[in-house]
C-alpha cells in the first residue's frame, strides 16, 4: 500500500507540472500532498503492527516510476491514474478488514473518495472535449 501512494504522489507531481490550468494544477497538487498524507498515515500502521515495510522494493518503484513519467504524456499519465482509482480497492478492502482498525480504514477510504470527489469532473470534462473533437477519451 505505501510503495502505490508513493507512486501516486510520483504521478500527481509529474501531473501537476505539466498542466498550464491553474485549477487543475491545484488539484493535482492537493491529490499529491493527500497521497503524501495517507502514505504517513500507512507507516504509522506498519510500525504500529510490526509488520516490515520494503523500502528497497519502494525506492526502486518510485525511481523507475519517475523516469517512466518523463517518457509518457499527461495523457497517458490520467489514464494509468483513471484506471487504477477506478478500482476502488480501498473500498474493496475497507468492507473486508474494517473491524480490524476501523480508524485507519476510514482515513484509507476518505483518501479514495477525495480522488474521485477531484478527478470525476476532470474526466468528465476530458470526455467532453474528446467526443466534440472526435478523438478518443485517454
Amino acid at each position: 500500500m505505501l510503495t502505490v501512494e508513493d507512486l501516486g504522489e510520483a504521478l500527481y507531481k509529474s501531473l501537476s507540472l505539466r498542466t498550464k490550468e491553474t485549477d487543475l494544477r491545484l488539484i493535482y497538487e492537493r491529490l499529491a500532498l493527500n497521497e503524501l498524507k495517507t502514505a504517513k498515515c500507512i507507516q504509522q500502521e506498519i510500525l504500529a503492527t510490526g509488520m516490515k515495510r520494503g523500502v528497497l522494493v519502494n525506492r526502486l518503484a518510485l525511481y523507475f516510476t519517475k523516469i517512466i513519467c518523463k517518457m509518457l504524456t499527461a495523457r497517458q499519465i490520467g489514464w494509468i491514474l483513471k484506471s487504477a482509482i477506478n478500482r476502488k480497492v480501498y473500498s474493496k478492502w475497507y468492507n473486508r478488514y474494517k473491524n480490524s482498525n476501523q480508524d485507519f480504514w476510514d482515513q484509507l477510504l476518505s483518501h479514495e473518495n477525495l480522488q474521485l470527489e477531484l478527478l470525476k469532473p476532470v474526466w468528465n470534462r476530458e470526455k467532453r472535449r474528446c467526443d466534440n473533437e472526435g478523438k478518443g477519451f485517454f
